[in-house]
Formats: C-alpha cells, structure tokens, sequence
C-alpha cells in the first residue's frame, strides 16, 4: 500500500488528471445532495481553469496505490481578509476513518502557514460526524448557511406582478436598471460601490474583512466568470442622486443551463423599507425565465440569520435543501491538536 500526496494545479494540469479529480467530486456532491444529477465535467473544469487573480487557490490530492482517496483544498485572497486562510477536505466515503484527512492537512495547513495565516475556516454539512472533531480541535461554529432551491414550475407569477406592481407605487423615487455581463463601462464604479452593501449582510459569529471591489478587479473576475458562463442583474437606482442603492443577481451556468444561482441580493441600509428587495427579487426572476426558458431551477444561499432576505425567499417559494455550518479557530491550535 503506496500513499503519496501532490499538488495540482487545476488551471494548467493535464484533463486526464482533472477527469479523476472531477470523478472524485460527484462522490463528494451526492453526499450533500444525492438527488442532483452530477456536474458535468465541462463545467468543473471552467471552474478550476479560470481563477480570479486576487484568489489563492491549491489543490491536493492524495492517491492510494494510484487511486484518488482524499482531496484537499486552501483558500487565501492575496489582498484582503490577510487574518484568514480556508481549508476544506473530503476523503472518500470508504477510506474514512485512516487518518488520510490528517495526512492531507498538512500540506494545506503549510501553504496557510506560508500566506501568514493565522486563523482557520473550514465548513462542513450541519450535523455530520466531522462536527464534534472540529469542536475538539478548538474551532467553533461561526456561520450558518442555508442554500435553498426555487423549482420554476412552482413559481407563483401573479404573486411576482404584485410584488413589482407594489413597489413601483411605493419606491417612486427608484428605478430599476438591468445589466449583464460585461458591465457596461459607464456603470462600472456605481457596480463596484453597490457591492459593498453585501458587507452589511450578517457575518453571525465568522470574523473576516470586508470585501472591496475596483473596476479592475471587477474586470478581471468578469473575464474568468465569463468562461463558467455569466449573469445578470437588476440594480435600483436612486433616482435623485443617480447611485446604486440595490442589487439582484442571478449567475447562469455555461455547461449545465438547467441550473441558476441567485447571487448576491442586497439593499443599502438607508434605502430599505420601501419594498426594493422584493422588487428586485421579482424584477430579475421574471427576466431571467423569460429569457432562459431552459431554467428549471435556481439555488441560492443566505445566511441561518438573515431572516428578512430568508422571509423573502421562503415567499417566492425557495425550499431549503442543504444547511452548512463554517467552523473558525486558530490555526497554530488546530495543527497542535490535530498533529498535522
């Protein structure tokens, strides 16, 4: 019995290595959700070819007598949230138990380590077995994420005429502008503003930096996320000062058209209470259906606290279909215990 660790990189490694790797994944996906059909691997691949510059990303593998058994990834951004480093492993249902997480925390744990990382998030599926160990290692249960799911078929239409009908008489001093993918250039800087709203959505006990948007940043994720597919969204506009106070987005996958993701949905502040989050909700859904008749889905993920946004979505008929929990510690404390 042979065991070796490498790193791979996903934007330049052979398809051969990356077809094993993405069989690996289905297994890891079925667990979370066995009634989804699988990704197809066009569109894994999109995914691990095309990262944002901003964004470190590795990848390990770990084989058994040349069979992938574990894989591992590290998370950092180069610029922002330096505290921070994500780690998350998934070892094949049948080899659990052999200590093969620990083997690969390793090399992962050290690139946290090289990056100056000091502290550790991890997530994992509310409720599994890996819970009481990431207790045990000293981390605690920060956030919680509910991904819900909207089936078109059940979408009430008359329910989505009347939240836009209500708004409009309501929020009379908004508008609402559609974009997509590229962001034309003269709203580029009121996108980038109206992104940081999302730093108002709850963080519940997860402590990390805000997270900022340039133009140029901006741009060159557009450019990678264009390659996976791309998206669309609603902003309100204000209509005396001209600014972005709002936002819906909804994020088309290239190789698996059947499925949408709800992005960011997100109101400043000083702007809500007038009805422009449903407007929003309703506006983009109604685009996007017509447009993308071969939707027959939508996902999208919110925090376990954030009840306004929840409340919104359990209206337009969002059903819960996975709860995740984001686990935070210190990183040194985790490699003691953990022995990695």
């Amino acid at each position: 019995m042979t065991i070796t660790v490498e790193e791979v990189d996903t934007s330049t490694a052979p398809e051969p290595v990356l077809r094993e790797m993405h069989e690996h994944y289905i297994g890891h996906d079925a667990e979370q959700l066995p009634d989804d059909p699988p990704m197809p691997f066009e569109q894994r691949v999109a995914l691990w070819r095309h990262i944002p510059e901003h964004q470190d990303v590795r990848r390990f593998v770990l084989r058994e007598d040349g069979e992938i058994e574990a894989v591992a990834v590290s998370y950092m951004d180069k610029y922002e949230d330096l505290n921070n480093g994500f780690v998350r492993i998934h070892v094949r249902l049948d080899a659990r138990r052999r200590g093969l997480a620990r083997t690969l925390a390793t090399p992962a744990f050290d690139v946290l380590e090289e990056g100056d990382r000091k502290s550790l998030i991890t997530d994992t599926a509310a409720r599994s077995d890996w819970e009481p160990k990431l207790e045990a290692l000293g981390m605690k249960k920060a956030y919680q994420d509910k991904r819900s799911r909207l089936v078109v078929a059940d979408i009430d239409w008359d329910l989505m005429g009347a939240w836009i009908e209500k708004a409009e008489e309501r929020a009379s001093g908004y508008r609402l502008l559609y974009l997509e993918t590229p962001i034309p250039e003269e709203h580029l800087e009121n996108w980038c503003a109206v992104m940081d709203v999302m730093n108002t959505a709850p963080k519940e006990d997860l402590e990390f930096e805000d997270t900022t948007y340039t133009p140029e940043k901006w741009r060159d994720i557009e450019e990678k996320d264009m390659a996976k597919g791309h998206f669309m969204a609603h902003v309100a506009v204000d209509e005396e000062s001209g600014q972005f106070v709002g936002l819906s987005e909804i994020i088309f996958q290239k190789y698996q058209p059947d499925l949408a993701w709800q992005g960011d949905t997100g109101v400043h502040p000083e702007h809500r209470n007038k009805g422009l989050g449903r407007w929003l909700k309703a506006a983009t859904i109604k685009k996007v259906i017509a447009e993308h008749p071969e939707i027959d889905r939508i996902d999208t993920g919110n925090a376990g606290s954030n009840e306004p946004m929840l409340n919104i979505n359990v209206a337009m008929g969002y059903k819960p279909i996975l709860i995740t929990n984001a686990w935070q510690g210190d990183l040194a404390v985790v490699r003691e215990r953990l022995g990695a």
